[in-house]
């Protein structure tokens, strides 16, 4: 995403994220190919290249810093001054600007160099704008970057951290504490976990039973749904935001090997904070300064992904976050006592709540990973009612051909399901709003008659409310 207007500022509300990592091996990322002449350092159209080391490969477009000691080489031939800047994961439409450079590293020609210290928590793009001496201004490609967290597993270790899980699964087991992931977890696939071909047919809604462990997470993006499962039973859903279009979050299976409770914010040694008159470089930010982004829980997902509070109460049912999930803070509250009791962890609901009000951070092993497991279905059919959501990330689900394929699946004749109907139901859905209707009706003939129009989330309907 490009950024066109620059705020540099000393410290902006919402800032860092902390991240989690699995790097394979260490490599130089560059946005572009440069040529084999060590003096022509821009691409054939003139753009700068931006370099970063050391870093590894990770999901899709992002790269891992694997050491403490960051650096970002912009090659740029006949450059004036080179500006580097840096939009945290969980900053909207803020770029801060990292270092100026106003000459070329010693002993080269056009390349800057910036040598940084960054903590564990940075997470974002970053990215330069070139200056020259015609006046002319142009910008490099956007890195996604994120800290290694050592706490994460890391190349060469997934093998011992599997025998580990392994064990510590084992002895859950035989403690009553089962984590039984493989036989009862939701298929890595699109398919919403919530839908009647993966339930049969019927949600079975149950209580939470404290120590059993075979709990999972899973997450619908379309639909803005997170449920909470045990055992195959619904424990509770819950309403959340979720990655924008640039930043999706990807679709399929994660895990979460633990809970952190009040996670505070680092600020890096950076210009932004250097010359901020409220915060200095690796001060500790608590959980309940309003200069820490985080809030009160965080639960990574690996790969720089978080379950984490969200800023508003307005995150939820929209497209808010770096491929995030955001969730009201009470309901993280609830779902990190729940996945406490269902593992017979040695932390308590009062110690729990606590952190409400304290800022002491504290790590909850979860003895095992917690599998989350992410979806992308915006035709759903759940206990025998149809469902269709906006297609958010425009991946073209929403077509009629797939919605006479899924209606078709169970049992819809074919002869019922007509172009015009189909886009006519296709039509009923936009940004904050779904179309619901059951299948007997559209046996019937009376999808559109008898279909509704509904409110994606509950802030949706506050939101429809006050247009009224």
């Amino acid at each position: 995403m490009k950024i066109k207007n620059y705020l540099i500022l000393g410290l902006p509300p919402l800032a860092l994220a902390l991240v989690g990592c699995q790097p394979p091996n260490s490599t130089t990322v560059t946005t572009n190919v440069a040529t084999d002449s060590a003096n022509d350092s821009t691409t054939a159209a003139g753009k700068p290249l931006i370099e970063a080391a050391p870093v590894a490969a990770g999901e899709g477009d992002y790269k891992f810093i694997t050491g403490d000691d960051f650096k970002l080489t912009v090659r740029a031939a006949d450059a004036k001054e080179v500006e580097l800047y840096y939009q945290p994961v969980t900053a909207e439409d803020r770029a801060l600007k990292l270092k100026t450079l106003t000459a070329p590293a010693e002993g080269t020609k056009d390349s800057f160099v910036a040598d940084l210290k960054i903590p564990e928590d940075f997470n974002g793009e970053v990215w330069a704008r070139v200056k020259y001496a015609s006046g002319e201004t142009k910008e490099t490609e956007h890195l996604l970057l994120a800290k290694r967290s050592d706490a994460e597993n890391i190349a060469g270790k997934e093998t011992a951290q599997t025998d580990a899980n392994a064990a510590a699964n084992s002895n859950n087991s035989n403690s009553n504490n089962s984590n039984s992931n493989a036989n009862n977890q939701t298929a890595d696939t699109d398919e919403s976990a919530r839908s009647d071909k993966m339930t049969n047919g019927r949600i079975e809604r149950a209580a939470l039973k404290a120590g059993d462990g075979n709990v999972r997470i899973t997450v619908n993006v379309p639909a803005f749904t997170m449920t909470l499962w045990q055992n195959d039973k619904e424990i509770k859903s819950y309403y959340v935001g979720v990655g924008r279009k640039n930043y999706p979050i990807p679709v399929g299976m994660r895990s979460a090997d633990k809970i952190i409770l009040n996670p505070n914010w680092i600020p890096p040694d950076s210009e932004w904070v250097r010359n901020s008159p409220n915060v200095e470089p690796y001060q500790k930010i608590t959980a309940d300064d309003p200069l820490n982004p985080l809030g009160k829980i965080k639960i990574p997902l690996g790969q720089a992904y978080l379950l984490h509070e969200a800023a508003a109460p307005t995150d939820i049912g929209n497209l808010v976050s770096h491929g995030c999930v955001r969730v009201l803070r009470d309901d993280l509250f609830e779902i990190t006592e729940m996945i406490s009791r269902a593992r017979n962890l040695s932390i308590t609901k009062d110690e729990i709540a606590a952190a409400r009000k304290n800022t002491d951070r504290r790590v909850i092993d979860l003895k095992g990973d917690v599998p989350v497991d992410i979806n992308y279905d915006s035709i759903v059919v759940e206990n025998g009612i149809l469902s269709i959501y906006p297609d958010v990330y425009e991946r073209k689900t929403n077509t009629p051909e797939n919605l006479r394929a899924e209606l078709e699946s169970y049992g819809i004749d074919a002869a019922k399901l007509d172009d015009a109907m189909l886009n006519e139901m296709l039509k009923k859905i936009d940004g904050d709003h779904k179309f619901t209707v059951a299948l007997a009706d559209i046996k019937a003939g009376n999808s559109v008659k008898n279909g509704k129009i509904e409110p994606l989330t509950p802030q949706q309907a506050k939101k429809s409310e006050k247009k009224s």
